[in-house]
């Protein structure tokens, strides 16, 4: 069960393991169980087949889940006391009230075709309705650990099958025909893999090679760069993966060897600075060809429509869907104009500055709790989790945050919980390198198996299952 006690010492919650809450009934079935839950589900919160139209039965499923999971969502929004839930709950009043209103306005939108342009902020809700079921599955952190790490490793088997055995005509150009398997003349053939898992086990692979020196991880670690740079060939995420991994190594070492790794990593940023600032520069904007052009000139349409009018750039003029009378495309007489390809200018074209400036506190708690959470616990996989919002924000200049929320709900949602299970017994590190064991215990959630401080005995109220 879900405790909250209601005292003047910092906000807890404390999930009791499942054997412990029910013990007749075997603990490992119930973890298998919940394993092969997670293993369905995990996937819809974290939006792998939300943009996949050549898949039409998961696809029209990821569409639906926000819908099939407002139960839960409502639930944990009454019963259960998680972090930052008035943050979220600001951020999707602002974004399915407000927003929807300027679309009428601008675009003549009717009630109906408003509200379906908010769908892409739904999964927000993922972060509550998520944590409603992880309460009732009751999974272990070994259990959590292995389904992501599972989904993880079979992002890249199934990418890998997919670039031996699919046939070239499976790939096409044109992105409302598909959006798995691209062909493009700059690039040739490649997988746009949803890859939420798969940087996942990126960082956790770099997490237990630092933490442990588990030297198994670098070709691991090495043959998942392979995979990005030989498939998936999306720069952005590829250069972004890079940075973390390379934080991730810096944080891990002290001494002599951190300051030779931080001039190495200041001695490449500023020879790729020198790069970029010269005639290199035009032979880059040429090999990046189609994909670059488009966003400039996207870019140039989206600036000239706000104009000088500053109730726009306040509050942002809405959205349209591709479902409706009235397009983007059709307004701007251009088929390859997307928001989602416009970073932070497009949070604003469609949410204003005041959408944005909640967007960014929204994932900065987000970031800010997920690194809180890996420094009380440590574990690989949270830490993992943790290392991912730093990755959303590095490549949130061209990939919106709205473009896939549930990515971020999802991993508030698994940190949450985690945390309230306190820490996990884990391996002790053979020489962990320069770095001394991350602090126990937490300002935010009673530990397994721990009480509240002597002074402060409370009347708690018993929530959930």
């Amino acid at each position: 069960m879900i405790t909250v006690p209601h005292t003047a010492q910092p906000r807890m919650v404390r999930v009791t393991p499942a054997a412990a809450a029910h013990p007749g009934r075997p603990a490992i079935g119930r973890q298998s169980l919940a394993l092969a839950v997670l293993l369905v589900v995990l996937p819809m919160f974290g939006q792998l087949f939300h943009y996949l139209v050549e898949l039409p039965p998961p696809y029209f499923l990821s569409k639906a889940w926000p819908v099939l999971m407002l139960p839960l969502a409502l639930y944990a929004l009454v019963a259960l006391d998680l972090p930052h839930k008035a943050m979220f709950s600001l951020l999707l009043a602002y974004t399915m009230g407000v927003s929807p209103l300027l679309g009428m306005i601008y675009f003549g939108h009717g009630y109906l075709a408003a509200l379906t342009t908010t769908v892409k902020i739904w999964p927000f809700t993922y972060y509550f309705a998520l944590a409603a079921m992880l309460v009732w599955l009751r999974p272990d952190a070994r259990t959590i650990t292995r389904a992501v790490i599972i989904l993880g490793a079979l992002t890249y088997i199934l990418m890998w099958l997919l670039w031996m055995f699919a046939p070239n005509d499976w790939y096409v150009s044109d992105p409302a025909k598909g959006k798995l398997l691209i062909f493009e003349n700059e690039r040739g053939n490649r997988i746009y893999m949803p890859m939420f898992f798969g940087i996942i086990f990126l960082f956790y692979l770099a997490r237990r090679l630092c933490a442990l020196w588990e030297w198994w991880a670098l070709p691991a670690m090495i043959g998942v760069f392979a995979s990005l740079v030989l498939i998936f060939k999306q720069r952005v995420s590829i250069l972004a993966a890079v940075i973390v991994v390379y934080a991730i190594i810096i944080s891990s070492t002290q001494g002599a060897l951190r300051r030779f790794l931080v001039a190495c990593g200041l001695l490449g940023a500023s020879a790729i600075i020198a790069l970029l600032s010269g005639s290199v520069a035009e032979e880059l904007a040429g090999s990046l060809g189609g994909s670059l052009s488009v966003r400039v000139k996207s870019f140039a349409l989206a600036i000239d429509y706000l104009g000088s009018d500053p109730l726009r750039w306040l509050f942002g003029v809405g959205a349209t869907t591709r479902f409706g009378e009235i397009t983007l495309a059709d307004i701007f007489g251009n088929k390859q104009f997307y928001l989602a390809d416009l970073g932070w200018l497009g949070i604003v074209f469609e949410y204003g500055l005041v959408g944005a400036i909640l967007l960014i506190g929204v994932y900065f708690v987000g970031l800010l709790f997920a690194w809180q959470t890996a420094r009380a616990d440590g574990t690989p996989l949270i830490r993992a989790l943790a290392d991912y919002t730093f990755f959303l924000f590095l490549t949130s200049a061209v990939y919106s945050f709205v473009f896939t929320p549930g990515e971020l709900a999802t991993i508030m949602g698994l940190a949450a919980y985690l945390r309230s299970l306190g820490p996990t017994p884990r391996t002790t590190p053979k020489q962990p390198m320069g770095t001394t064991p991350a602090r126990r215990g937490s300002a935010w959630l009673a530990y397994r198996g721990s009480q509240p401080a002597a002074a402060a005995p409370a009347r708690s109220r018993q929530v959930g299952p």
